[in-house]
């Protein structure tokens, strides 16, 4: 089990636990990045023994896939954790660039969309009424 604390939550590796089952389909896909990944090496350290590699790894993938078994648990496990950790990392990200600073100019024009000022201080609601009445030519331009 690899354990991995990022901020306030806990992120773990199990490769022991299979939460879900590994279908032959999951090992082929599999054995078929590792395929992927031989041929990349190829490409970066030009070693023909990463073409032979590739070789044997798509033979196996077609013929028996079930062998990957390990490495498929690995290879989902490590993709789960990795997508947990990279998507609060991009979420973080976005908020910061773009929500953030919206919300900072809004409030320095002095806008109030939600009307907080108004929020408690008298007994009337803060809804706004509309007494628009909606005709076939307002769905011809929505917005």
């Amino acid at each position: 089990m690899f354990n991995l604390k990022v901020g306030g939550s806990k992120l773990s590796l199990d490769l022991k636990n299979d939460n879900q089952a590994l279908s032959s389909e999951k090992c082929k896909d599999s054995g078929l990045a590792l395929v992927l990944i031989s041929l990349i090496c190829y490409q970066v350290w030009k070693q023909q023994f990463f073409i032979v590699l590739a070789i044997a790894f798509l033979l196996v993938a077609m013929t028996y896939p079930p062998i990957f078994k390990p490495f498929a648990r690995f290879w989902f496990a490590l993709s789960t954790a990795l997508g947990t950790v990279v998507s609060k990392i991009i979420l973080t990200i976005t908020f910061f660039l773009m929500v953030l600073p919206m919300g900072l100019v809004r409030r320095a024009m002095g806008k109030d969309a939600m009307r907080f000022k108004d929020w408690k201080n008298g007994k009337d609601s803060v809804f706004r009424t509309r007494t628009h009445r909606f005709t076939a030519s307002d769905l011809d331009h929505p917005y």
